[in-house]
């Protein structure tokens, strides 16, 4: 009994100093030197013992990244979201990453209602990996938010281009953001144009009521034209393998194209675009094209003709190439 009691007191002193660190302790200067890489905590988050862990480990070793996964997800469990949100941002601006760091901190500070704060961090995340869909839908969505809609559109349009092929596999909650983009800057015709696109993307399945009273109210509050006759053109495949060139009237401008079924927009040179008074955005978007990435400004036709199909308000984009490209 006696040895028991000594083992049983020796666990006791055992752990009496990791007690007394995260009772009595000061943090801000026990774990000074992790305070100045993520942000000073409140004292009250900080006494938390898994926060304390957590602040000890980033002591050790300054850029443990599951250190900083565990002390975020602790903090936003404690209701220190703006905290976690902040530590995760910072961490990633010392450390160089992770870049999902970026993307769990604009979520947060989407969540708290603080735009300007999730724009600027959706800023560094597009700037770490511009070619990244997430980033550029986080950084849609907080300029969106933020009443920044011309730049959010640019944002989903980049979007959509960087999903490559596989466009049947984005959400719809992309076009229809996209869509409400359009409609805060006065523009409801243009935004049926996204509700349209993701329609086409999978017609048998989307092609629904819902959607079409989506795009039918838009119409509505524009007076846009629309056309509900249903129409058929055939083109076959001649000479090129895999090329269909069409004659096409764009504004009532004739032009000979290229006709891509996978294609996000209508793609036009900037040559043509000024004969068919088209106009051209101060706004870039990155195309994924047949010979690489290139950069188009958006742009929408009032209407375009082929064959018997004709359709109004399509969005465009125009690239500045020279006439043999």
């Amino acid at each position: 009994m006696f040895w028991r009691s000594c083992a049983v007191a020796a666990a006791l002193m055992a752990a009496t100093p990791a007690a007394a660190g995260y009772l009595d302790e000061n943090p801000e200067e026990v774990f000074s030197s992790v305070y100045e890489r993520i942000g000073v905590l409140p004292l009250r988050a900080a006494r938390d013992p898994f926060v304390w862990l957590r602040l000890e480990e980033l002591k050790r070793e300054p850029c443990d990244q599951k250190s900083i996964a565990d002390l975020a997800l602790a903090l936003d469990k404690l209701g220190y979201r703006r905290e976690a949100a902040g530590g995760l941002y910072n961490f990633v601006r010392d450390c160089g990453a992770p870049l999902s760091a970026l993307h769990q901190s604009v979520g947060i500070y989407l969540r708290l209602t603080d735009y300007p704060k999730a724009v600027e961090v959706a800023d560094e995340f597009v700037r770490r990996a511009p070619s990244d869909r997430n980033a550029r839908y986080s950084r849609g969505v907080a300029l969106q938010g933020a009443g920044d809609f011309q730049r959010a559109l640019v944002d989903y349009a980049d979007t959509i281009e960087l999903y490559g092929s596989d466009k049947k596999g984005i959400g719809s909650n992309v076009f229809l953001r996209m869509a409400e983009a359009y409609a805060a800057l006065n523009r409801p015709c243009e935004a049926t144009a996204p509700i349209n696109m993701w329609v086409a993307l999978d017609p048998a399945t989307r092609d629904t009521s819902r959607s079409q009273k989506i795009i039918s109210d838009y119409e509505a509050k524009g007076n846009c034209i629309s056309s509900k006759e249903f129409q058929k053109e055939s083109y076959p495949l001649r000479g090129h393998k895999h090329v269909v060139t069409v004659k096409a009237e764009i504004n009532g401008v004739r032009g000979l194209f290229i006709l891509d079924t996978g294609a996000s927009y209508l793609t036009l040179r900037s040559s043509f675009a000024d004969r068919a008074k088209i106009p051209q955005s101060d706004t870039e978007i990155s195309m994924m094209t047949a010979n690489g990435p290139a950069k188009a400004r958006l742009s929408e036709a009032d209407k375009v003709m082929l064959g018997k199909l004709e359709a109004t308000n399509v969005p465009g984009v125009v690239q500045k190439v020279d006439e043999k490209s």
